[in-house]
């Protein structure tokens, strides 16, 4: 009884896989996609906050560490997103009306990336406290 069981439980899920690859492809790149939209509204949000801050309370918050490690971060999660766009619209199993969407939707997070690592980099080679914070707050990820 037992043998049946694990006989059904490993057949089923090998069957899974062999018709799933398409739908766990699509679900990755969503919840990429999630990610990513999470990460760019924590940016924008710090970007707000110093706007409202004196150059002191900048400093005090450590908000320039802060925005360095969430655009490092962010930098990883985008290239993610890009490269599972860019694959499902190369894989041949995606559906020929999906594949401009995913092409779309690669080139957007490419530059999206791009986009955030002048933003990091800027920030990097910044000394002065003043720089920093007026840098930040010119951060925009919309578009």
């Amino acid at each position: 009884m037992n043998r049946r069981i694990r006989f059904v439980l490993v057949m089923g899920t090998a069957t899974l896989g062999l018709f799933a690859p398409q739908s766990l492809r699509a679900q990755t790149c969503q919840d990429e996609e999630s990610m990513v939209a999470d990460y760019k509204k924590s940016i924008s949000d710090l970007a707000a906050s110093v706007k409202k801050e004196s150059l002191e309370e900048f400093e005090r918050a450590y908000h320039r560490k802060s925005c360095l490690t969430k655009l490092t971060l962010s930098l990883g999660i985008v290239g993610g997103a890009a490269d599972c766009f860019n694959k499902a619209a190369e894989d041949p199993a995606t559906p020929k009306d999906q594949v401009a969407t995913h092409k779309a939707k690669g080139e957007s997070y490419t530059k999206l990336k791009d986009k955030l690592s002048h933003y990091r980099d800027a920030l990097k080679s910044t000394e002065a406290g003043k720089d920093a914070k007026a840098l930040i707050e010119k951060i925009d990820l919309t578009g």
